[in-house]
């Protein structure tokens, strides 16, 4: 007969449930319990902790910050990300899982972000339009806000072609309108829901949105039909998502080997008349007294377990 565990006979003579430290994973808890035999797993859909590059864990938060390498990234994530620190190269940002990595590039140069959070602003990247970034514990989210009604009229935005890069990873068009990142068995690591782009016209004090999304895609997502969000909307925020009244609609995409290219709709963006509007990516911006115009939304990367199937 095996022995009980230290844990077991120490949950026994305390009377209380003792952890198997040994079984932790990011998503998973394991407790012994006070009857000395049995043993308890707790599961959660997100992670409750990361990795450390010194073999600890530690708690998530994706508080964006500058590293001491100069690059920008969260704080703690269940995924290697890396956003742009500014510059005339083009990188925008690179998620990663271990040796598997996709990264965008913005056709443009990026000023040195401001950093409020979770989020990464490069503030004009065309003229009054701001690109956000957001970190979550397992990928990002991208939005472009278009702040006027003449910013909405820039040719610049009828067609924006990120630069794509991938490595030991397949890249296609997925279910939807999103995308998926593949492995060499054809199983999704990274995967984006369909870009989308929504206006304020529920809300005179915001604008409109546009909002794409690439995360980690876990072993509990299999078998859904939809990808599941790289993290939570924050119930107020108007660059989390259209809100009760918005006009919003899913934005074409086009994938290559080389390039995503979203092509927003237009018609979006068109203010009401006698109205000035407002646009925004992935979050919408507080303004008074001015509708908002639907803009095209970029992708929230964030990461699953090489084991998840195609939804």
């Amino acid at each position: 007969m095996e022995s009980a565990s230290p844990e077991s006979r120490a949950a026994a003579a305390s009377g209380e449930r003792v952890e198997v430290v040994e079984e932790r994973t990011e998503r998973e808890t394991v407790f012994a319990n006070p009857d000395g035999t049995t043993f308890t797993l707790e599961k959660s859909v997100a992670p409750v902790r990361v990795a450390t590059q010194g073999g600890g864990w530690v708690e998530p938060d994706a508080t964006v910050v500058k590293k001491t390498d100069g690059s920008v990234g969260p704080k703690a994530a269940a995924v290697d990300l890396l956003f742009s620190s500014g510059g005339t190269d083009g990188e925008l940002v690179t998620i990663a899982d271990g040796t598997q990595s996709v990264s965008l590039g913005w056709p443009g140069a990026l000023p040195a972000p401001r950093l409020d959070g979770a989020r990464a602003v490069y503030e004009n990247v065309l003229p009054d339009v701001d690109l956000v970034l957001t970190a979550t514990v397992e990928g990002f989210r991208q939005v472009l806000e278009v702040k006027t009604a003449e910013a909405a009229a820039n040719p610049a935005l009828n067609r924006i072609e990120y630069r794509l890069g991938a490595e030991n990873l397949t890249v296609r068009a997925g279910a939807g309108g999103g995308v998926d990142a593949l492995d060499g068995n054809g199983r999704p690591v990274f995967r984006s829901p369909a870009a989308r782009m929504w206006n304020s016209a529920g809300d005179d004090a915001a604008p409109a949105a546009a909002q794409q999304s690439l995360y980690l895609a876990g072993p509990a997502q299999a078998d859904a039909g939809e990808p599941v969000p790289a993290g939570p909307a924050e119930e107020g925020d108007p660059l989390a998502g259209p809100g009760a009244g918005d006009t919003s609609s899913v934005l074409d995409l086009a994938v290559t080997e080389k390039t995503v290219t979203v092509t927003p709709d237009l018609n979006c963006c068109r203010p009401p008349t006698s109205r000035t509007s407002r646009c925004t990516s992935i979050r919408r911006s507080s303004s008074t007294s001015r509708s908002a115009p639907c803009c095209p939304r970029t992708a929230t990367c964030s990461g699953t377990s090489p084991a998840a199937t195609t939804a």
